[in-house]
């Protein structure tokens, strides 16, 4: 194997891919080929010879093997990877070796889906060519753009393309590689996929590797993993974090234990995109977005205050965030105010007043709102004032924004968007992190007047009831109140929340900006040039034309 690698038989295709077939049906044998190539070929960022971690050997091996068992079966694999774990990277090297021994007449396809996704695998494989010089050798010829390719002069071939709805799977269609990987294949649309991809790894039985972290169970990776009707012809690898942290030879491991507590417990251990993205398990397509046990564990032992409270003792009152969701025809608009304060493991937000306005009969009283929130930021001498201006919220943030200026309030329209890099996810992923690592404080609503234990227990109601619902069409997550009940408190102490402990102090808030002092111009000046300043020139010009000299030219 050593002198196949690094003798005179490099130059020997036909006995490099006896060899190569030779170990195809011995995973350890396969194992310790990719080592020695990447020994010998394959260099890391630190320009270091490359040695991979147990979880990516693991996987370039099964890729490459035949079944023990049966070598005539079909290889097809089903992998779920963590994210960061280099699971992707470990498919480059695994397209490297195969394009090395597979010289002749052999078609490689990436496909992802999106062209960003499906230039990640490709561009490691033309670095580990590009920085060998032997291996570069090999190659006749890169091509970037228009139907990206790198063709080997034996005439293997990778290419690389996307699968959207946007093309319909058209850049598949018609194509019968020898080796077929799918990056982040949970996130293809499972009829493109069905139409397009099972079909094209038909013609040459080429080995089928998915790979990714789990999204939606209406999915063709789900089945892949979890179908009886698949369990005899795919292969399934389910990897998590704990997979990902064991170094084994490489330098480093993908991340720490102590990197994956702390995601933990930024994210909740009963998060869905810890679940899904760490543990790699597929969740139902609803998902809680809080746990009830560290939402309870919020709760502290004082009282509310009252606006009579807030107006006598306005010295308590500093750092100072109202959060507002403005109430639709049916829903309530709901104002909770929030205090900053320090403690011991940094900020907290604690919980200092709740008020809930319900709608009239043809909705809500406009004009009745805008006062009554004016009413209660002036009251606990808020600093911030943040309202949910995405709908009906518009309508009225101008006249909140004019109302706060006499006073100094900060007024910030929040717009909530969707999807999972939208506003909404965002600010409620650190909501769930400051929740898990107490840094939010509700009053006990067992120890308050009942009027006030009924808005806190509204407001955990409503929280635990918030649930991250999974759109299967495109496969994004988006937050959301089960039908027949509501957020509105939930979105009220968001925005607050966010304002509180994600923002900076009010006071740098703002910038100061400095206007010089216009100089003033008479108006018989105006349009001439000055004596010190031409029109292009710095200083008045010393020989300027004339109509005489220009007669004389």
């Amino acid at each position: 194997m050593k002198s196949a690698l690094t003798g005179t038989a490099i130059h020997d295709s036909r006995r490099l891919e006896e060899i190569f077939e030779s170990v195809r049906a011995e995973p350890k044998k396969m194992t310790q080929l990719v080592r020695a190539f990447c020994e010998h070929y394959m260099v890391d960022q630190k320009q270091r010879p490359l040695k991979l971690r147990p979880l990516q050997e693991n996987i370039i091996a099964k890729a490459l093997c035949y079944s023990k068992d049966d070598p005539d079966k079909h290889v097809k694999l089903a992998i779920l990877a963590p994210r960061g774990s280099g699971k992707s990277y470990a498919l480059s090297v695994a397209v490297v070796i195969y394009m090395f021994f597979k010289r002749f007449r052999d078609l490689i396809f990436i496909l992802a889906p999106s062209e960003d996704q499906a230039a990640l695998i490709f561009n490691y494989v033309y670095r580990h060519f590009a920085d060998n010089t032997f291996l570069d050798s090999l190659v006749s010829n890169y091509r970037f753009h228009n139907k990206p390719s790198i063709t080997m002069k034996g005439g293997t071939v990778l290419r690389r393309a996307p699968l959207a709805p946007s093309n319909q799977g058209q850049a598949i269609r018609g194509q019968h590689p020898t080796f077929l990987v799918i990056d982040e294949s949970p996130l293809i649309d499972d009829k493109l996929f069905v139409d397009n991809v099972e079909p094209c790894i038909v013609a040459n039985r080429a080995p089928f590797i998915n790979l990714g972290t789990p999204k939606s169970k209406e999915n063709h990776m789900w089945r892949y993993l979890y179908d009886d009707a698949y369990a005899g012809s795919f292969e399934r690898l389910h990897y998590n974090w704990k997979d990902a942290i064991v170094q084994g030879r490489a330098y480093e491991p993908a991340y720490t234990e102590e990197d994956m507590l702390t995601k933990m417990m930024e994210w909740g251990e009963d998060s869905i995109y810890w679940k899904t993205e760490y543990e790699c398990e597929f969740v139902e397509s609803v998902s809680n977005v809080f746990n009830p046990e560290k939402l309870k564990a919020c709760f502290e032992d004082y009282d509310l205050y009252t606006r009579d409270r807030a107006l006598e003792s306005r010295e308590e009152l500093y750092n100072i965030s109202v959060g507002v969701d403005i109430g639709k025809s049916v829903n309530s608009t709901a104002i909770t105010v929030w205090r900053t304060e320090k403690s011991d493991g940094g900020n907290i937000a604690r919980l200092i007043y709740v008020e809930e306005i319900s709608p009239k009969t043809g909705g809500h009283d406009i004009p009745y709102q805008r006062e009554r929130i004016i009413d209660v930021a002036k009251s606990f001498n808020a600093n911030r004032l943040i309202v949910d201006a995405t709908g009906i919220g518009g309508a009225i943030e101008q006249d909140l924004r004019m109302a706060c200026i006499p006073d100094s309030i900060h007024f910030i329209g929040f717009v909530f968007t969707g999807g999972p890099k939208g506003t909404k996810t965002q600010v409620y992923r650190d909501y769930v992190s400051y929740v898990q690592q107490g840094q939010v404080k509700v009053p006990n609503y067992k120890k308050l007047p009942p009027d006030e234990a009924k808005l806190v227990r509204k407001w955990l109601r409503e929280h635990i009831d918030l649930e991250y619902v999974m759109d299967i069409a495109n496969k994004t997550e988006k937050i959301s109140a089960p039908d027949t009940k509501h957020d509105d408190y939930c979105d009220s102490s968001v925005m607050a929340i966010h304002a509180a402990l994600s923002m900076l102090p009010a006071e740098g808030s703002f910038a100061s900006v400095s206007v010089e002092n216009k100089k003033s111009y008479k108006n018989s000046t105006l349009g001439k040039p000055s004596r010190n300043m031409g029109v292009f020139t710095s200083k008045k010009r010393t020989n300027p034309f004339s109509k005489r000299k220009i007669r004389w030219l």
